[in-house]
């Protein structure tokens, strides 16, 4: 059987992903992955998993630096290996593969399952159920093609679920008001996507952003959106309550909340507009925080407000997403390629807020940082 070589060093530290990350003053930084004292030492296999033999064998070639959130976004995050966000070739077919539309090297993206997301370190990925397999155009490079049954597919269920009421809302009004709360990865998507499906020249919508990192809020900025506002958590919260709606005049009819936190939710509650007999006021709800909150079902109805949670997005979507991005009418929001040995260090990053915009790992030997800003 082959043999995927990885050193010793590697494979203890990409194993240590699992464990929580700590964020603030408390987080404790890690090792290097690859320090210059264990560069060459013995070098240790990983063997190649068995090939479905109604399935494929998907060897991965990059991965988006997934994680899931405490309940405390400010405090602790779990990364997730291999994540939601895999991309690579075709290295292997099963022989009672039915009718094979596949060829060894075809490049693909994989729908994931959520008990496989985290489920550690891997360079090749057994699949039974090759619906999961998307093939991709080669116009589409590995490293964007991996982003997208992620965030980008999120992102892109969030703006479909909010358009219908967008539109219901530009009937009755001269412009709406989008607020997306939350300036990573999951919002600088949904600025792109809002423009894609509600028109690039379409001045009656307009796309606020809020987070408490002014790094984050900039990056958003320069990836379009109209206007930002720091939701500074040190500040007092009717302050900046009312700098949101100062900002966003007229109010807030939508809201997108990708924090899902209870002081975001119930901030987001008084500043989303009453709005008309014809139409309530909205906010979806997603991302990967995992805070309660106590919300009043009877103000909800005095308010003619609803809440309602970001689907996961299907495949028909990620198919539209895919169109979209080999055709050129999507723009890429800005992402950054590491190796993955890198992978403790660009976490540490996320968690302090040094890194903005999208990183994506690269698995191989010939492993380089580069980056792409679309905008």
């Amino acid at each position: 059987m082959t043999k995927a070589e990885l050193n010793q060093n590697e494979l203890k530290a990409l194993r240590r992903l699992a464990e929580p990350i700590i964020q603030s003053s408390d987080y404790q930084p890690s090792s290097s992955l690859l320090s210059s004292s264990h560069i060459g030492e013995a070098v240790s296999s990983m063997p190649v998993p068995e090939t479905p033999s109604a399935g494929v064998l998907v060897k991965i070639a990059y991965a988006g630096s997934c994680y899931t959130e405490g309940k405390s976004r400010s405090r602790r995050f779990t990364p997730q290996f291999p994540g939601d966000e895999v991309a690579g070739t075709i290295h292997d077919i099963g022989n009672d593969l039915p009718n094979c539309n596949y060829t060894v090297g075809d490049k693909v993206i994989i729908v994931p399952e959520p008990d496989s997301v985290g489920t550690g370190y891997a360079e090749y990925i057994p699949i039974e159920d090759t619906t999961r397999v998307i093939q991709i155009p080669n116009s589409v490079p590995l490293e964007v093609a991996a982003m997208l049954p992620g965030g980008a597919l999120k992102a892109y269920a969030a703006v479909t679920c909010a358009r219908p009421h967008v539109e219901k809302l530009r009937k009755v009004k001269s412009c709406v008001n989008v607020l997306v709360v939350g300036a990573g990865g999951l919002g600088l998507w949904t600025i792109k996507l809002a423009k894609y499906l509600m028109g690039r020249d379409n001045s009656s919508v307009r796309v606020f952003v809020a987070d408490n990192s002014i790094d984050r809020l900039l990056t958003a900025q320069d990836h379009g959106c109209y206007d930002i506002i720091h939701w500074n958590e040190e500040d007092h919260e009717q302050y900046i309550i009312e700098r949101t709606l100062d900002s966003c005049r007229g109010g807030v009819d939508v809201i997108i909340d990708f924090i899902g936190s209870n002081r975001c939710m119930q901030r987001a509650l008084k500043v989303l507009n009453r709005v008309s007999v014809l139409s309530e006021g909205l906010i979806l709800v997603g991302g990967n925080s995992t805070s309660e909150t106590s919300i009043s079902l009877n103000a909800l109805a005095a308010k003619q407000q609803s809440i309602v949670g970001i689907p996961q997005g299907n495949l028909n979507q990620l198919i539209e997403l895919l169109n979209a991005v080999a055709d050129n009418e999507l723009e890429i929001p800005q992402y950054k390629v590491f190796p993955v040995e890198d992978a403790n260090q660009v976490f540490e990053d996320l968690c302090e807020n040094r890194l903005t915009g999208r990183a994506i790992f690269k698995f191989g030997s010939q492993s380089s940082t580069h980056v792409v800003d679309n905008h």
